[in-house]
C-alpha cells in the first residue's frame, strides 16, 4: 500500500484533529462516498470522524478513493482505508465496496466500541457481518428518496428499487440510533415505520474559519458594487435559477447590485447559468466562479451583502429534508440569508431574526426581499447579529461536536442492539 504523505495537509485543512483520551477504544466510520474532495460530503464526514476520534481516542474511516488517492492513510489516531476500484455502474461498485467493508469488519470485530455507517451501501454489509458493538445509522438521504433526481434511469428500474428498499428497511430496523440533520427527514422516517425515539436531529456545523472575522476575501471583483451571493452546487434543487429571475426583476432599481456563484465546478450547469443571465441582459451582473476552499469561501461571506439559500420546492427538500450548509455557514460568518420559506429553513433560521424567508420558486417575492435588504444597511446589520448569535448557540463546532460525542457514548454504553 502507498502511504499518506501527499494528503496529509489536505485531511488537515477538513478539520481531523488527534486525540489521546480514549486509546483503549476504536470507532469504525463506513461511507460510499470519496473523501475528501472539494464539496458535498467531505465537510459532513471530516466533522464525523473528527468527533469519532476525540470521543474514542481511535477511529478508522472506509470510504471510496480515487487512482491518485492512497489506499490506506494515518492521520495521528485516525486511520483511513480507501476502496479505489472503479466501475462505471452503480450497483457493481457497491457490490465490490460491500466485500470490502465486510473483510475489514471481519478483522476488527472484537475490537470495536461503535460503528457508524452514512447508507446501506455500507451499513448492510456491516450489519450482516457483525460488527460486535452497536451501530449508528446516519442518515441524511436514502437511495430509494435519491434515484429520482439522482440517477432516474435506475428510479424506472423496479427490481433495483425493491432492492433498495429491502436494504434501507434492515439498516433501519437494526441500528441502535438514527442520526439525520432535520425535523423533516426525521418525519420522513417515522413515516417510513421508525419509531420516533431512535431518531435525534443534529445539525450540520460550521467550521471555525466562518466565525474568524479577519478572513480575507480572495476575489478582486467583489471590492466594488452591491454584491450579494449564491454559494453551493448548481443542481435544480438549489432553485439558483430563482436568484436570477429576481435580479432581472430589480436591475434598474438597483444599478449596482452584482450577484456571485460560487459554484461546485459543475461546467454544464454553470454554462446554462450563464446563458440564463444572459437572456436577461445580466451578463455583466452575475460572476460565476469556481469553487474556492473553505478559509476563501469565509472571506467572500465577509464582502457580500447577504447570501441566498433558494431551494426549490420539490420532494428532495420538503420531504427528504436538509440542513443547508451555505446558510449556516453564512449566518456563521454574521451574512443575513435569505432563503426559501421551506420547513427545512425555518427550522434553523427566524424570520426577521436572522434572516428573511421568501416563497420557493417565487421571482417576484424573491426580489422584493433582496431590494429590501440591499437598501437597508441597519437591516442587514440586525440580521447578520442574530443569524451569528444563533450560528454559535447551534452550529459552532464545539456543540455540534458536543451533542455527537454525546450520542456516541450513550449507544456504545448500551452495547450490541
Amino acid at each position: 500500500m502507498r502511504g499518506g504523505c501527499g494528503y496529509a495537509g489536505r485531511l488537515g485543512a477538513w478539520g481531523l484533529r488527534r486525540n489521546e483520551a480514549r486509546p483503549d477504544l476504536k470507532a469504525l466510520y463506513i461511507a460510499f462516498d470519496v473523501f475528501p474532495k472539494p464539496k458535498g460530503s467531505t465537510s459532513h464526514i471530516a466533522s464525523m470522524v473528527g468527533t469519532l476520534g476525540e470521543t474514542f481516542g481511535e477511529v478508522e474511516l472506509l470510504c471510496l478513493g480515487t487512482p491518485e488517492m492512497p489506499a490506506w492513510q494515518r492521520e495521528g489516531r485516525i486511520e483511513i482505508r480507501r476502496f479505489n476500484e472503479r466501475r462505471r455502474e452503480l450497483t457493481g461498485r457497491a457490490t465490490a465496496f460491500a466485500r470490502f467493508v465486510q473483510e475489514r469488519v471481519r478483522a476488527l470485530r472484537g475490537d470495536l466500541a461503535l460503528a457508524v455507517f452514512r447508507d446501506p451501501w455500507g451499513g448492510v454489509p456491516l450489519l450482516k457481518t457483525g460488527p460486535g458493538c452497536a451501530a449508528i445509522f446516519e442518515v441524511n438521504a436514502l437511495p430509494t428518496w435519491e434515484l429520482s433526481y439522482s440517477r432516474p434511469a435506475l428510479q424506472r428500474n423496479a427490481a433495483l428499487r425493491a432492492k433498495l428498499g429491502d436494504m434501507e428497511r434492515l439498516c433501519l430496523r437494526k441500528a441502535a440510533r438514527i442520526l439525520c440533520v432535520s425535523s423533516v427527514t426525521r418525519e420522513a422516517l417515522c413515516e417510513l415505520g421508525v419509531e420516533r425515539g431512535t431518531i435525534r436531529v443534529i445539525p450540520n456545523a460550521a467550521h471555525d474559519v466562518f466565525f474568524d472575522e479577519g478572513a480575507e476575501c480572495p476575489i478582486a471583483a467583489l471590492q466594488a458594487g452591491e454584491w450579494f451571493g449564491y454559494i453551493g452546487s448548481l443542481q435544480p434543487w438549489q432553485g439558483v435559477e430563482t436568484v436570477i429571475d429576481a435580479l432581472a426583476l430589480l436591475a434598474e432599481d438597483a444599478p449596482e447590485s452584482r450577484l456571485l456563484v460560487l459554484h461546485g465546478g459543475n461546467p454544464r450547469a454553470a454554462r446554462a447559468l450563464e446563458r440564463r443571465a444572459a437572456k436577461r441582459g445580466l451578463s455583466d451582473r452575475v460572476l460565476l466562479h469556481a469553487p474556492l476552499g473553505r478559509e476563501g469561501v469565509a472571506g467572500v461571506l465577509r464582502r457580500l451583502r447577504f447570501t441566498t439559500a433558494p431551494l426549490a420546492d420539490t420532494a428532495r427538500n420538503t420531504v427528504q429534508g436538509c440542513c443547508p450548509v451555505k446558510m449556516i455557514e453564512s449566518m456563521a460568518a454574521g451574512t443575513p440569508v435569505i432563503a426559501s420559506d421551506l420547513a427545512a429553513c425555518r427550522e434553523w433560521m427566524q424570520e426577521e431574526k436572522e434572516g428573511l424567508l421568501a416563497p420557493a420558486g417565487d421571482a417576484r417575492g424573491w426580489a422584493l426581499r433582496m431590494r429590501r435588504l440591499l437598501r437597508d444597511e441597519r437591516l442587514r446589520e440586525r440580521l447578520g447579529h442574530g443569524a451569528r448569535e444563533r450560528a454559535r448557540a447551534c452550529f459552532a463546532r464545539a456543540v455540534v461536536e458536543r451533542e455527537l460525542s454525546e450520542q456516541f457514548l450513550e449507544i456504545a454504553g448500551g452495547g450490541v442492539p
